[in-house]
């Protein structure tokens, strides 16, 4: 086990309250965010939303690898040797 002094202990203190403080201004900017989105939501037709992913979102979205393409379920059999039913070539 790890003896601080009381000076180290101080710090350690003082640097969790910053992290805190930053952690609590990040979660009230998303809650804003998230209350916007649902306002955005409950006024915009379905038809009218956008297919693709908004800029500012697309670099988290980017941290978490590529999404799955439900369009490209075939494609795995094109890996393995075969065609998907109705490639071209069959």
């Amino acid at each position: 086990m790890v003896q601080l002094s009381p000076d180290e202990l101080a710090a350690e203190f003082q640097e969790a309250v910053v992290e805190l403080y930053f952690a609590r201004k990040r979660i009230a900017n998303l809650e804003a965010e998230n209350t916007a989105l649902r306002a955005r939501l409950t006024t915009v037709p379905p038809q009218e939303m956008p297919v693709e992913m908004p800029a500012e979102l697309a670099p988290a979205a980017a941290e978490h690898g590529p999404a799955a393409d439900p369009a490209e379920a075939g494609g795995e059999q094109w890996f393995s040797g075969g065609q998907a039913p109705g490639e071209p070539g069959q």
